[in-house]
C-alpha cells in the first residue's frame, strides 16, 4: 500500500463573469488534489451580492440561503468521502477521478482485486462440468474469502486498487494467513498460488505493470502422507463390525483402498464407468478424476467387485445408476474415527487416507511399477506419483536396519588379516658426474 500523501483542497465560488438573465451566478466547485485543478458547475445559481466569499456560503437566514448552503455541506461531506475512498484504492488520485467518482461515472474507475476475484469467480461457475470443477470454484472463493477478511483486518477497507497489491501487501496476507488465519505453510502456500493466478489476470489485461510475486516462495514443503500398512489394511478388513452403519463406512474405504479412487470420484462412479476387461473379475474402472480431469483405468480386483455386489447387483445396475450408496464426506470421515478407535488404529483415519493406501501398501510395496501407478491414480506426472515412491523406500530402509541388526546378533567370525611388513625404501646411490 502506498504511503505517500496527496494535497487536497476544495473552494466553492460563484462566477460573476457568467451572469444568468435573472441576474444570479452559477455556483462552482474547484477540486485542487495536488496541483491539478478542475471545476464543476453544481447546477445551482446565487445572487452575486448575497455570496460571501470568505465563507464560501450564501449570507442571510432566509430559506433560499439555507437550502443552498445544506446543498454545499452535503457536497463537501460527498466529495471528501469519495476522496477518502480513493486515497485507499489508489497510489495517485486525480481531480477527473474524484469527479467521476461523485457523478457515479464508472468507466475510467481503477480496477479492484475483490471485484476481478468476484468476475472471474463468476465466469469459473459457469464452466463447471465443462473446463473447471465446483472443487476448484470452492478453492478460488475460500481463498477470496481470506482476502476480505485480512483488508479488514489489516487495511480496515473491503477493496483495494490492483495497482496497491505489492510485494509487501503479499507478504503481509502470507504472515496472516499464518498466524490469524492458522493456515499450515502448504495451505498459505496454495492459497497464495490462487491469488498470483488472479493477479495474472490483471497483467494480462494491463491493470497491473509489474507481478508483485517475484521473488515470493510459494514452494510446498513434502509432508509424509499417513497410509495403513499390511497389519492394519488385513485388521480394518477382517473385524467383525455389527454396527451396519460403520460397516458400510469400512467397505466404501476398503473400497477406495483397492481402487485409489478419491472420495468425490467413488460418489460419482457409475455403473456405465466399469466396462468389461482383462482383470482377474473381468472389469475395468475407466473414469476421469474430478480434480483434474485426467482418466483413471484400474482393474476392478476380487475385493472391491465382492463389495459392490454386497450393495448392489453389478450386471443390474443402469448405466446411470450410481455403483455403491455413498454418504456424504462429512459423515464418512466421522464414522472412520469411529472404525479407527474399534481397530485399534493409532493414526487418523480420513478417506484420502484409502487412496495414500492404495498408492504405497496395495501396488507399489507388491511391486506394480511406479509408472502403471502413477496412470492409475490419474495424476497429471510423475513426480506426484513419485512422493509414495519415497515411502516405499523409507520402509525398504526400515527393514534393511532390521536386518542388519539380526545378522549383528550372529557375531560371524573375522577372517585373519595376513600382517604384512611394511617395505622399506632403497638408498638411492649418489651419481657421480
Amino acid at each position: 500500500m502506498s504511503s505517500r500523501t496527496s494535497s487536497f483542497s476544495l473552494l466553492f465560488y460563484v462566477s460573476k463573469t457568467k451572469l444568468q438573465k435573472s441576474g444570479e451566478a452559477p455556483l462552482l466547485l474547484k477540486i485542487n488534489v495536488n496541483g491539478h485543478r478542475l471545476v464543476m458547475n453544481l447546477k445551482r445559481s446565487v445572487n452575486p451580492n448575497d455570496w460571501d466569499s470568505g465563507k464560501g456560503r450564501v449570507a442571510g437566514r432566509n430559506d433560499q440561503a439555507k437550502l443552498v448552503n445544506e446543498y454545499i455541506d452535503a457536497v463537501r461531506y460527498k466529495v471528501r468521502q469519495k476522496y477518502n475512498e480513493l486515497i485507499q484504492l489508489n497510489d495517485e488520485i486525480t481531480p477527473e477521478m474524484l469527479r467521476d467518482a461523485i457523478l457515479g461515472i464508472n468507466g475510467s474507475a481503477m480496477r479492484t482485486i475483490v471485484t476481478v476475484w468476484e468476475d472471474h469467480l463468476e465466469g469459473m461457475r459457469k464452466l463447471i462440468g465443462k473446463e473447471t470443477t465446483r472443487a476448484t470454484c470452492q478453492k478460488y472463493s475460500s481463498a477470496l474469502n481470506h482476502i476480505r477478511k485480512f483488508l479488514k483486518w489489516q487495511y480496515r477497507t473491503s477493496d483495494i486498487s490492483v495497482k496497491a497489491i505489492d510485494p509487501e501487501f503479499i507478504s503481509n496476507f502470507s504472515l496472516y494467513l499464518k498466524t490469524t488465519g492458522n493456515c499450515s505453510h502448504n495451505t498459505t502456500a496454495k492459497f497464495l498460488q490462487t491469488f498470483k493466478r488472479v493477479v495474472n489476470i490483471c497483467i494480462r489485461n494491463g491493470w497491473m505493470v509489474k507481478d508483485p510475486f517475484v521473488g515470493i516462495n510459494m514452494k510446498l514443503k513434502i509432508v509424509d502422507r499417513a497410509y495403513l500398512n499390511e497389519t492394519e489394511l488385513y485388521k480394518l478388513a477382517t473385524l467383525d463390525i455389527p454396527v451396519e452403519r460403520v460397516a458400510r463406512i469400512r467397505d466404501f474405504f476398503l473400497f477406495s483402498c483397492y481402487t485409489g479412487l478419491a472420495y468425490i470420484d467413488l460418489k460419482n462412479l457409475k455403473r456405465q464407468e466399469i466396462e468389461p476387461g482383462e482383470s482377474e473379475t473381468g472389469y475395468w474402472i475407466r473414469t476421469k478424476r474430478q480434480k483434474t480431469g485426467i482418466s483413471t483405468n484400474v482393474p476392478l480386483l476380487e475385493l472391491p467387485y465382492l463389495i459392490i455386489n454386497k450393495y448392489n447387483k453389478l450386471e443390474s445396475l443402469r448405466p446411470s445408476d450410481p455403483v455403491l450408496p455413498i454418504p456424504s464426506n462429512q459423515k464418512m470421515n466421522a464414522y472412520l474415527k469411529e472404525l479407527a478407535d474399534l481397530c485399534s488404529i493409532e493414526k487418523e483415519l480420513t478417506f484420502h487416507i484409502a487412496r495414500h493406501t492404495f498408492a504405497t501398501t496395495v501396488t507399489l510395496m507388491n511391486g506394480v511399477p511406479i509408472e502403471s501407478v502413477s496412470k492409475m491414480l490419474g495424476h497429471t506426472n510423475l513426480k506426484s506419483t513419485q512422493h509414495y515412491a519415497k515411502v516405499v523406500d523409507k520402509k525398504l530402509g526400515e527393514d534393511m536396519a532390521a536386518l542388519a541388526a539380526k545378522l549383528s546378533m550372529k557375531k560371524p567370525v573375522a577372517p585373519p588379516v595376513t600382517q604384512v611388513q611394511p617395505v622399506r625404501r632403497a638408498k638411492r646411490t649418489p651419481v657421480t658426474r
